[in-house]
């Protein structure tokens, strides 16, 4: 699985918002088919970039998690 930073993450979520504005602003039907053609791309991966996105959440909560445990580990030693 390939990884995604954060920053793609939320590109990816202002295109969803992008093509959902479109299919309510479509002005032809060509254009709305466009936009839902467009959305179902987007449904398909967004399984994908959500899972992705909890990977990111947990290793940050990781990271957090391991500095505190070196601080409360420092702390205890001063002690």
């Amino acid at each position: 699985m390939a990884d995604i930073t954060s920053a793609e993450y939320q590109q990816y979520m202002a295109l969803r918002d992008q093509i959902n504005e479109g299919i309510e602003n479509a002005d032809s039907e060509f254009m709305l088919t466009t936009y839902s053609m467009l959305r179902t791309v987007m449904n398909k991966r967004q399984k994908a970039a959500l899972q992705l996105n909890i990977q990111l959440e947990n290793k940050a909560i990781r990271e957090a998690k391991e500095k505190k445990r070196e601080q409360l580990r420092a702390a205890k030693e001063k002690e």
